[in-house]
């Protein structure tokens, strides 16, 4: 035995002493699927939040007790839903001899080599009836009858799920994402596959493929993937609006500032973040913005140093305005301009909650300090 299997065989006994009654795994990697999910100190929504993990990062999973994957997370053991993360890797043995690794998920694709009985082999997806495998450095597949794992049917999907997407029509240009809380982008066409990122409300993209349920896109750092069809908007022609314009960031904040006015009347609650039952001044901010997969700083001090500098006479609708309450140059309080020379904020003022205030009235042209512009 090598020494780094000498090495996993020690993790893997440590993990069975860990987990109890839970079931271990190997050597396995997972990763998540969703914007801020909570990682726990026991597999159930009752326990203590750890921390959170963001859409795509990877940990390696060290076991899994229910419907909950237990991941190495900072040096500890915590848990995490399977509904917001998934198995992305895990090993499987091979179990006939002379079994033909291929090129594609096909008998008739090409035979990249053979793999005999007891061979291990480390699986990344599945599709069909075959598994996507690591082979020699390369993409590879075998025969689901072929190789046993127990984790192997939690594997994301991979391949081309949707056969009616086809290249994009000559007239088709971009798409606009249309989501508010923002849209997954997909390495494959299919809810299981890996999520590559979250691309926020009013992104535009390149347009490559177009299907009935799904489009493949082309981001503006080049990465390719695929998103619902049912979240984006399919635009002909010049884009109407560019990508980081003001105008765009206008569009989009106009669009958050009608999202906000929803939640008017929201009492306040001292460092509450729940739109419905209670909001600080940044709490509120940060909530709203996080619908829109627009990720803030938690408070009113720290989010002054997100996004850019605004002058005062080129406040734009969905823009941050900060204030200085008590009276000298330390932030205290935020809000988001709303056009019209307003704005709205979370108060625990003499109009409590959330309410509509000027930025002309007396308090606020007294504590007003500055603006930053955070939608691009």
């Amino acid at each position: 035995m090598n020494l780094s299997k000498a090495i996993r065989q020690v993790c893997v006994t440590a993990a069975c002493v860990m987990l109890g009654t839970a079931t271990v795994f190997a050597a396995d990697m997972g990763q998540a699927n969703g914007t801020n999910v909570n990682v726990r100190e026991a597999a159930g929504t009752d326990a203590a939040v750890l921390g959170q993990i963001s859409s795509g990062s990877e940990y390696q999973v060290t076991g899994k007790s229910g419907s909950w994957y237990q991941i190495s997370y900072n040096g500890q053991n915590g848990f995490v839903s399977s509904d917001y993360f998934q198995l992305t890797e895990t090993e499987g043995t091979v179990t006939g001899s002379g079994v033909n690794i291929r090129a594609a998920a096909t008998t008739s694709s090409n035979v990249l080599g053979s793999v005999n009985a007891g061979d291990t082999l480390t699986a990344v997806g599945r599709v069909d009836g075959w598994y996507q495998v690591e082979y020699n450095g390369q993409e590879a597949y075998i025969s689901k009858d072929y190789l046993s794992g127990d984790y192997l049917s939690s594997l994301t999907v991979v391949g081309n799920t949707d056969p009616q997407i086809t290249p994009a029509a000559e007239e088709v240009k971009y798409a606009v994402v249309t989501a508010k809380s923002g849209l997954k982008l997909r390495k494959e066409a299919s809810t299981n596959s890996i999520v590559l990122t979250v691309l926020p409300y009013g992104t535009v993209v390149d347009v490559d493929r177009q299907g009935t349920e799904w489009v493949r896109v082309i981001t503006d750092d080049g990465q390719k993937g695929y998103v619902s069809a049912d979240y984006v908007s399919i635009r002909s022609g010049e884009e109407e609006l560019s990508r980081g314009s003001s105008s765009a960031s206008s569009a989009k904040g106009e669009e958050i500032v009608a999202y906000a006015e929803q939640f008017i009347g929201t009492p306040y609650v001292w460092g509450g973040t729940n739109l419905n039952t209670g909001v600080d001044c940044s709490g509120f901010v940060y909530a709203v913005f996080r619908d829109f997969g627009i990720s803030l700083n938690r408070s009113s001090a720290s989010m002054a140093s997100n996004g850019v500098a605004v002058s005062k006479s080129d406040l734009q609708a969905g823009d941050l305005v900060f204030f200085n309450t008590g009276g000298d140059s330390t932030i205290s309080h935020v809000g988001i301009y709303m056009g019209d020379g307003n704005y709205i904020h979370s108060t625990d003022g003499a109009a409590y909650g959330v309410t509509v205030t000027s930025l002309s009235s007396s308090y606020s042209a007294n504590t007003y300090v500055t603006a930053r512009r955070v939608i691009r």
